[in-house]
């Protein structure tokens, strides 16, 4: 085993412990161990990882202690020097202090000497005290953590969830500054995002990504996404007056001017200037080891060059024949599916069922796509249908790199077949194709999916 596989990599999670929070703590615990075991295989390190409610627990998962339990308990902090708001009442927003949380775990956990330092938070409202705005001093709590985070050499990534139903963002502007926020705290120290506010995301690949990251130095990753984070707070590199960078450069170029002629001079002395006497009657020694070549001839067009092949269009369409995936494979929402046949075309039918503990929203199928040309126009698409009128109408989109590239769409009428279709850019590597449920329930909820096609953009 190298040192590399050996890192140590600490990783706390921290999540808000409101109500609304309790399906993100349920999903992400159930997909823990196998999430932990493909990380491990993909990139092996000394992993060390805690789960930490803020000011409240979520029974039956990981998060079964608090921020404040863990650290006067275990590090022996003084609860008066700690950030974040104790809870002492129903209904106060301490539960939702992401930001003040975070900083207290980065200033005060036990964390290991020579480990990576990371935290993950997750939320779904704004990070401190809660609600779907934000103010100036919910800003300031994020710059607090961000400046804490550097400073401790903390990588802080970062989780915003789906908001409860009866608190939905005022205005689109108020949900994309709030995505802003929780984008900011992690490019700014150099960890993941995350941005789920329709349906949950498929932790096994979140937290594979996320512990895979976590071995990078702070440095270097804070460094990799200056760039990003510049460009989401609109700041722009400054640029330099190019006349008077020139002007300020002329000694050097004078000086390196001279030298040459010098470099010259002394080539003559040694080589000979060309003119008659025995002085001269040596060929340079510059000459014997570098000989001039030949003059090419002016009348001979030169060749010219073979322009490179174009990239080969992309045309991939899975339509299940003879039960065939092409590749695609089962995520954690698809634990009932059977393949079927029904008038000449086959698909995949998922009839969902009450099972305690089950939950079917999710990935349904993804498929990582290696040989999609960077910065070139894709198409993807699927046709879908529901296969019940009972209760629950199902709901899907399609998403690249886990974000959506399709509205969430409704499949209302029963037997009706319904295009899901979307653009986007491939990006460098591995480009992850999914199709994503977003309803949980087993009451109805019944679909088939057929045609997922992939096809280069016109």
């Amino acid at each position: 085993m190298s040192v590399q596989d050996n890192k140590k990599v600490d990783l706390v999670f921290v999540i808000d412990s409101s109500l609304s929070m309790q399906d993100e703590a349920e999903a992400l615990s159930a997909r823990l161990d196998a999430a932990i075991e493909e990380a491990r295989k993909a990139c092996p390190s000394d992993l060390r990882t805690e789960f930490l409610g803020i000011e409240g627990v979520f029974a039956g998962t990981k998060f079964n202690q608090t921020v404040r339990q863990y650290l006067t308990d275990k590090t022996g902090t003084h609860s008066a020097n700690l950030k974040g708001r104790e809870q002492i009442k129903e209904g106060n927003p301490a539960q939702e202090d992401v930001a003040p949380a975070a900083e207290d775990v980065i200033r005060f956990y036990d964390w290991r000497d020579g480990a990576e330092k990371n935290v993950f938070v997750l939320g779904d409202e704004s990070l401190k005290g809660g609600e779907m705005t934000l103010d100036a001093d919910r800003i300031k709590a994020c710059d607090e953590a961000i400046a804490t985070a550097l400073q401790y050499n903390v990588k802080v990534h970062s989780y915003l969830g789906t908001p409860h139903a009866t608190l939905p963002y005022p205005t689109p502007e108020d949900e994309k500054a709030m995505i802003g926020e929780y984008k900011r705290l992690a490019l700014r120290t150099g960890g993941e995002h995350y941005i789920y506010t329709s349906g949950i995301a498929d932790f096994a690949t979140v937290l594979k990504k996320t512990i895979c990251a976590s071995k990078i130095p702070q440095q270097d990753s804070v460094a990799d996404k200056k760039e990003e984070a510049d460009a989401l707070e609109g700041k722009t590199p400054a640029t330099s007056d190019k006349g008077s960078d020139l002007c300020s450069q002329v000694p050097e170029i004078v000086r390196a001017v001279n030298t040459l002629a010098d470099v010259l001079k002394s080539l003559i002395d040694v080589c000979g200037n060309g003119g008659g006497g025995e002085k001269h009657k040596n060929t340079c020694g510059c000459q014997k080891q570098h000989p001039q070549p030949a003059p090419v001839a002016q009348d001979v067009p030169a060749t010219p060059a073979t322009p490179a092949p174009a990239p080969r269009p992309i045309s991939d369409v899975t339509d299940f024949t003879n039960n065939n995936l092409n590749n695609w494979l089962f995520g954690p929402a698809t634990p009932e599916h059977e393949f079927y046949s029904e008038g000449g075309t086959s698909m995949i039918r998922f009839p969902t069922t009450n099972v305690k503990g089950q939950t079917h929203n999710g990935v349904l199928l993804y498929k990582e796509y290696t040989e999609l040309q960077l910065g070139k126009r894709y198409s993807f698409s699927i046709k879908a249908r529901r296969d019940n009128d009972y209760k629950v109408v199902p709901e899907l989109s399609l998403r690249v790199a886990g974000q959506d590239i399709t509205p969430v769409t409704a499949l209302a009428a029963k037997g009706e077949w319904v295009t899901l279709s979307g653009e986007f850019t491939a990006a460098e590597g591995d480009n992850l194709l999914e199709i994503f449920s977003h309803k949980a329930s087993g009451d109805g909820n019944d679909f088939s999916i057929t045609g997922i096609t992939v096809n280069s953009a016109n």
